[in-house]
């Protein structure tokens, strides 16, 4: 291991062997292992610049030592900082770049970019399963203001603890840990959460969004956030905390401004958190827990809000205020909360009172008797609707067949289904005339990778069938291990049951069903699978099952009964996608969304893309790419403040570029 001195050059007239380094001379001279100490008075070059570092190094500043420019880290390499302050001038650069599976450890590291104009890059950008640790780190605050100063993780980890950040983090398929922190931001989102990203916030306090532009503190969308002994502030708002597209979140011990859920999201408040506004829940999402604080404060909305057959199931709920009402709920949403009381509280303190006993002070209960609950519109006029649409004139409707036939590819499963169909319709037919029929059951497996279309073709067979007659109800019910299995010895029996008779005349479409035998001996699936059973051969003229996953974790699957082999004769195979096949699926998408897009740039955009990340999840891929198009387009047009026809639907070549890997 060699330690190198970065610093003046020493020489004079007694020494005339310089033993000091030039930074970019040491950077190329060193070798895995070495050391790189940045004397503080050691001059950089006036040129604004990015340093790669392609090789392990531990480099160090002597009292936070200035560097004008950034690092590179890439190839592996593994790094640690220490005492160093990153500064920029210039727009579009990144202070610190972790790519190509490499590792940081920084402590004690501030990073500032003073650019005046122009357009912010990450300042810290971290990609392709790279691993970036901070202790003490500090992010000023940017002058450029365009809402884009940023911590972006992709594919990646990241860990902060100690800091001070005022900026923004976005985090995409990641894993992001926030520790001892706080996180400013005033110009977006301060914290936005996409595609299964893992986020866990211990001691952070998060202030910012933009109430104006509707941009929560923060936003998590198909992703779980994890929040304990932290604040979340964004007074005056409806969402602080903005759950969409089944997004999990769990708070323990926190205060958190306002909470706003959407598309299946939930959230368990535990048993210590304290929610400072409002609530509210909108399509069967879920909040659940054991106690909850709710403060109430006046900002025009109603305390807790829950439609579209939402759940809301705790213990009790301690309001800070009495208000008409304090509740509002449509009908259809299940409120499981026995107890709901106004509490004692300090308003000078901005504290509930606590009594002699360490208990809260109950000032008036049962307010659970005052809710207001509603119905929809379309509920109440549903009756009118339907006489309404019988004076419509009809269009012409596509039959199930010519909607199998114009899906993009899967010519192996369209004519696996034809055969199905032609062979179960005639066996119909000739049962109709008292003519003998082959044994013959409709349950199927479909077997293939995920995003290959397999849930709507389940749909088509299901509606082709039902037009031939051979089952009762065009119905499709989706489930999975989750709706099945239950925690306790006897329940998943009650409730595998419920989920077969909801589908009884129709589909039941079991996803990822090699899920119920996968836990264990010990397991519950088990149960499940053998009601399942059960209930097939009992029903077997009355319901069609689909049990869909990999090939090869099906394949398994069947091994652990011997009664499902021969109960599911049916088999599917999905095969994935071609590469032309899903630029197809992705320019109908934005066809269909009412987005232009130069269809040559869209498809070497796929193509490229799909060469360097191709997780297999065919057109579940496609829908990622297009979502991540679609929001830097409307970035771009929200960034304008120009809002013609024009600028909404179209999409630019530099649309694209901007999602290129």
């Amino acid at each position: 291991m060699t330690f190198f001195v970065v610093g003046p050059d020493d020489r004079g007239f007694f020494k005339k062997q310089r033993t000091t380094w030039e930074f970019e001379d040491a950077l190329n001279q060193a070798s895995d292992g070495d050391d790189i100490l940045i004397k503080r008075d050691y001059q950089f070059p006036l040129e604004d610049q990015n340093y790669v570092i392609n090789k392990s190094l531990n480099i160090s500043g002597e009292d936070n030592t200035f560097i004008l420019g950034g690092f590179i880290i890439k190839n592996g390499a593994r790094v640690k900082l220490n005492n160093l302050t990153l500064r920029h001038y210039r727009d579009k650069n990144n202070s610190l770049q972790v790519i190509n599976n490499s590792q940081l450890i920084a402590t004690h590291i501030s990073v500032v970019n003073d650019a005046t104009t122009g357009k912010n890059y990450p300042i810290i950008y971290v990609d392709d399963g790279a691993t970036a640790q901070f202790d003490d780190l500090y992010v000023k605050k940017d002058k450029i203001g365009d809402g884009a100063h940023r911590i972006y993780v992709e594919k990646g980890n990241v860990e902060i603890k100690n800091s001070t950040l005022n900026c923004k983090i976005t985090a995409t398929e990641a894993n992001l840990t926030l520790k001892n922190t706080t996180l400013s931001y005033g110009e977006s989102n301060v914290l936005s959460l996409y595609s299964n990203t893992v986020a866990t916030l211990q001691n952070v306090t998060v202030t910012g969004g933009v109430k104006e532009k509707d941009y929560p503190c923060i936003f998590s969308s198909e992703s779980i956030l994890n929040i304990t002994s932290s604040i979340i502030k964004e007074p005056n708002y409806s969402g602080a905390l903005y759950l969409q597209k089944a997004a999990q979140a769990k708070v323990e011990n926190s205060i958190i401004d306002s909470l706003y859920l959407y598309d299946q999201s939930k959230i368990d408040v535990g048993n210590t958190s304290r929610i400072v506004e409002s609530i509210a829940l909108e399509d069967h999402s879920a909040l659940t827990g054991e106690t909850l604080l709710l403060d109430g404060r006046d900002n025009g909305k109603i305390n807790i809000f829950a439609n579209g057959e939402s759940n809301i199931t705790l213990d009790w709920i301690g309001l800070a205020f009495e208000s008409s009402p304090n509740i509002k709920i449509e009908d259809n949403v299940t409120f499981n909360v026995p107890h709901v009381y106004v509490l004692k509280f300090d308003s000078t303190n901005d504290e509930y009172d606590l009594n002699e006993n360490n208990q809260y002070t109950i000032v008036k209960d049962n307010l659970q008797n005052d809710i207001e609950y509603f119905t929809t519109q379309k509920k109440e006029q549903v009756h009118k609707a339907e006489k309404d649409q019988k004076d419509l004139p009809k269009g012409p409707q596509k039959s199930g067949m010519q909607q199998l036939d114009e899906m993009i590819g899967l010519e192996t499963v369209k004519q696996q289904v034809k055969e199905f169909i032609a062979v179960t319709v005639l066996n119909k037919k000739r049962e109709e005339k008292g003519l003998n029929t082959s044994s013959q059951t409709l349950h199927s497996l479909f077997l293939g990778n995920p995003g290959t279309g397999k849930t709507t073709v389940a749909r088509i067979v299901g509606h082709v069938l039902y037009e031939k007659g051979v089952i009762a109800e065009d119905k499709l019910i989706e489930t999975s291990r989750a709706d099945l299995v239950a925690g306790y010895v006897g329940q998943t029996a009650e409730k595998t049951r419920k989920v077969l008779e909801s589908a009884l005349g129709g589909i039941l479409f079991v996803d990822e069903a090699y899920t119920l035998a996968g836990g264990g001996q010990n397991d519950f699936g088990k149960e499940a699978i053998d009601e399942i059973l059960k209930f097939m051969e009992d029903h077997r003229s009355n319901i069609m099952i689909i049990f869909a996953g990999y090939t090869n974790d099906m394949e398994k699957f069947l091994e652990t009964n011997p009664g499902l082999r021969s109960r599911i004769p049916n088999k599917f195979d999905f095969e994935d996608y071609t590469v032309d096949e899903m630029v197809q699926i992705g320019l109908f998408s934005l066809k269909k969304q009412q987005y232009h897009v130069n269809p040559s740039s869209y498809a070497d955009l796929l193509k490229n893309n799909l060469s360097k990340d191709n997780d297999n999840s065919n057109g579940r891929w496609v829908r990622n790419l297009n979502d991540k198009i679609i929001k830097k387009q409307a970035v771009r047009v929200a960034m304008t403040d120009s809002y013609s026809e024009e600028d909404l639907i179209n999409i630019t070549d530099a649309d694209l570029d901007a999602v290129r890997l």
